[in-house]
């Protein structure tokens, strides 16, 4: 399961105690794969530092010293820069730790992306023989255009056969990805690779991509048990 979260902050950070900014996370699960985003304004990266810490208390420095132009400062990290987590539990407040010897400096935002396994789902029913179907979204915070994606979509219904699903990017482009395929088999469990979503390239990555399930026949109800996207950006 892929799990993102975004906070916008826009607080000063000052003083001698600096600015923790602190982000909940619900769902439980261990994590797989890791990586992390923050903006800073009118930032001086030689006089900040930044830390962050997981939610058992654990804790990784992620800024050295480096120059940078431009009064924004944008930096991403990975699961390599934050392997200290990975096989660690997801649930709990991570909180990022902010100091600046100049007391110029002004968090704007700051986001987590996870790759979690064997997470607690929530399973979500599907409206039976309804036109507007299910309609689930899934938010990504992260920047630039989709150079490659893949999705992971897990159904529960006696006939998946009776089911369409439709994923949309937040520019409103859609792709099909199951048809009413699959005859009388039950259940719909699947990971479209990056060649099955290759429609998607060059689309924004970020904003509310959605996935809709259409339930096209009576009698036999189903439920959205998860899904999930991995997006890689340029």
């Amino acid at each position: 399961m892929h799990y993102s979260k975004h906070r916008l902050v826009n607080e000063a950070v000052s003083g001698k105690a600096g600015l923790s900014d602190a982000m909940r996370i619900s769902k439980e699960a261990k994590i797989e794969d890791l990586s992390l985003r923050f903006n800073v304004a009118n930032a001086k990266s030689e006089a900040l530092s930044v830390k962050l810490e997981g939610p058992d208390g654990t804790t990784v420095s992620l800024l050295k010293k480096e120059s940078h132009k431009g009064k924004q400062l944008s930096k991403a990290f990975d699961a390599k820069d934050l392997k200290k987590f990975i096989g660690g539990k997801s649930s709990g407040n991570w909180t990022l730790h902010l100091k600046d010897k100049d007391g110029q400096s002004v968090l704007s935002s700051w986001s987590l992306s996870m790759q979690m396994a064997n997470g607690k789902k929530s399973e979500v029913l599907i409206p039976d023989n309804d036109k507007a179907g299910l309609v689930s979204k899934y938010y990504c915070s992260e920047k630039g255009k989709v150079k490659g994606m893949k999705a992971k979509v897990q159904i529960a219904h006696a006939y998946v056969a009776d089911l369409k699903v439709v994923l949309t990017s937040p520019s409103g482009k859609s792709k099909v990805l199951h048809n009413k395929e699959g005859g009388s088999k039950a259940n719909l469990k699947k990971t479209y690779s990056k060649k099955d979503l290759a429609d998607f390239n060059g689309e924004t990555a970020k904003g509310f991509w959605t996935l809709t399930v259409h339930d096209t026949a009576p009698r036999d109800a189903g439920r959205l048990k998860s899904w999930g996207l991995s997006i890689d950006t340029d």
